[in-house]
């Protein structure tokens, strides 16, 4: 065989080639066209070779196994080469080019957060007992999982001070995806009446700039297990949802999913300008958390339960900030309460207040972000549940995008003798550090 492909090629250059030295003679082409007739002839006795294997194959059934000699041997090594050296290559391109799916590899649509605050400060409350401490104000830990295109989750523990134990903090599934404008989300968190201080302390560190807060967050803000179905278009967000609630007019240890409540706001956004203005509806304002610790007579109640509106509107302009809410209930809600020399007094309560928050934020000194703000805050109709008004003056800084400090200087005045107060003043210096992740 290897002598026939060298008659083949010598003919090839002698015979084709345009660059031959020198014209071939009729003796060499004798010789070459013996050559050739003699590979032909070979070539024709291999051919027929293998006819007869093929036939005796066919007639013994399976394949024997050592392979014919000759061509029949060594012609398949060269396809059988190339398959095994283009099928690595196919694999690693079916491998690049296949999807990665979800459930293979969800960690990749996880992220994961937290926040660490330190506190250190003095107090004197309204009693006049004055106290200084440093702690750990608060652990946190976060989650958020992407492993759908059309829906994610959000949880959050938080360690709790006072129980010296991790509770949950707030926990969603949000159904949605990105391009369409309705929105569901079910679980536990802050429902969306009035300005809130935020479940985490991420939210916390959007929406204020003071530490402490208002008293309209002390007062309306309700942290419940919920479903909420929103829209948001062209600025305009509108939703209703369903709570749980712990006011109960059934009674007899009876409890019905009954309590609902509206939001609606238009928001604008611009590099320089920012533009909020929202309004909120709940059916029931002792369910949120200040009022149903402040008046747990009120939980069950035969009368019905007390409506409540939030009004609100956010500006942001070249660095400055102003914020202003008003919440209140409805109509009054009448409790009997035995007081401290063991009278029975009656009273008509209707929970309301009021605050506003103007702030300024830098990076004029050292390219650092710092920020001014000073929030005041008053409450009426609470029966010193909680202070008549508050006033905060903060300053703080960012050392870099994770990290916060903050000064912040609070005074808060208590309801008067005749409202179950005291009349007096109480005050407090904070040094707060939060790190998040």
């Amino acid at each position: 065989m290897r002598r026939s492909l060298v008659a083949v090629s010598l003919l090839g250059v002698l015979v084709g080639s345009p660059a031959s030295a020198q014209p071939v003679t009729s003796a060499e082409f004798e010789a070459l066209k013996r050559m050739m007739q003699e590979v032909l002839s070979q070539n024709e006795d291999l051919r027929k070779r293998v006819r007869e294997l093929e036939e005796a194959v066919g007639k013994q059934g399976p394949p024997a196994r050592e392979p014919a000699k000759g061509v029949a041997q060594e012609a398949p090594k060269e396809p059988a080469k190339e398959v095994a050296q283009d099928a690595p290559k196919d694999a690693a391109a079916a491998a690049a080019t296949e999807p990665i799916s979800a459930a293979k590899a969800p960690w990749g649509r996880i992220q994961l957060g937290g926040a660490l605050e330190l506190e250190a400060g003095t107090r004197r409350s309204f009693k006049r007992v004055r106290t200084s401490d440093f702690l750990l104000a608060t652990a946190e830990f976060d989650f958020e999982a992407n492993v759908l295109d059309w829906a994610k989750a959000e949880l959050s523990f938080e360690w709790d001070r006072g129980e010296d134990k991790v509770t949950l903090n707030e926990a969603f599934v949000i159904f949605g995806r990105s391009g369409i404008p309705v929105e569901l989300k079910a679980g536990r968190g802050v429902a969306p009446f009035g300005i809130s201080s935020g479940s985490t302390v991420a939210a916390r560190l959007e929406d204020t700039l003071t530490l402490k807060g208002p008293l309209t967050t002390d007062i309306f803000e309700a942290k419940e297990d919920h479903i909420l179905l929103s829209l948001k278009k062209w600025g305009v967000h509108v939703g209703g949802y369903v709570y749980n609630g712990t006011t109960n007019r059934v009674g007899g240890g009876g409890k019905r999913l009954e309590h609902y409540g509206f939001t609606a706001g238009y928001e604008i956004k611009t590099e320089n300008v920012s533009f909020v203005v929202g309004a909120g509806w709940i059916d029931s304002v002792f369910d949120t958390d200040g009022l149903t610790d402040a008046f747990s007579e009120l939980q069950e109640s035969r009368r019905g339960y007390v409506p409540g509106v939030a009004l609100n509107v956010r500006l942001g302009l070249w660095g400055f900030s102003f914020i202003a809410e008003y919440i209140t209930a409805l109509h009054h809600a009448r409790i009997i309460r035995t007081l401290d020399n063991d009278d029975v007094g009656i009273f008509n309560v209707r929970p309301e207040a009021w605050q506003v928050e103007a702030g300024y934020t830098t990076d004029i000194f050292f390219d650092i972000k710092s920020y001014l703000a000073v929030s005041y805050s008053r409450s009426a109709s609470l029966l010193a549940a909680f202070p008549k008004r508050r006033f905060l003056a903060t300053i703080g800084t960012w050392l870099s995008d994770n990290m916060r400090l903050a000064a912040e200087y609070n005074e808060e005045r208590d309801y008067s003798k005749v409202q179950l107060g005291t009349g007096r003043k109480a005050e407090s210096w904070l040094l707060r550090l939060t790190y998040e992740w």
